[in-house]
């Protein structure tokens, strides 16, 4: 199980480097983005995450009561894209994922405006992907991974006899 408490900063910091090297290239963040990663003092994901730059859902209760963490960072054509962090409910753990935050869009946008959303939110998928396969081969905890391995544990569980 990946508690917040098991995710370092170290790590963190790691999953928020990718991030932004995958969304806006090598260099410095934009300056709207900066304030966000101004965190508390803390050596554990559960200590920072009581940060102002993090929406937290619920918001009135620890990191690790909640059902997801959000970091708002976005990329160059849409800066509502978030860096997140979801808890699985039937295991306790924590997985790293990039949240869109882009289905809205579509379902707003009038005929006019479809193939530009369509162009958002398909250039949104490619940077998730990137950033996810990037993360996972970091060895950080993952949604994907995290899936991966709730199968492999699962293999061969049709062939066990009935009880």
């Amino acid at each position: 199980m990946t508690t917040l408490k098991d995710i370092s900063r170290a790590d963190f910091e790691e999953a928020v480097r990718i991030y932004l090297d995958e969304a806006y290239g090598p260099g410095e963040p934009p300056d709207r983005v900066k304030p966000r990663l101004q965190w508390p003092a803390g050596e554990t994901l559960a200590e920072i995450a009581v940060g102002d730059a993090f929406e937290r859902r619920p918001p009135d209760v620890p990191p690790e009561e909640c059902r997801l963490i959000r970091l708002r960072l976005g990329n160059p054509r849409y800066p509502h894209m978030k860096l997140g962090l979801d808890h699985i409910p039937d295991t306790g753990d924590w997985v790293l994922r990039v949240d869109c935050h882009d289905r809205m869009l579509m379902e707003a946008a009038n005929e006019a405006e479809r193939d530009l959303v369509r162009q958002v939110v398909s250039c949104n998928a490619e940077v998730k992907s990137r950033i996810e396969r990037r993360w996972a081969a970091a060895g950080l905890p993952t949604f994907e991974q995290y899936v991966r391995d709730q199968l492999a544990a699962r293999k061969g569980d049709c062939n066990r006899p009935r009880k």
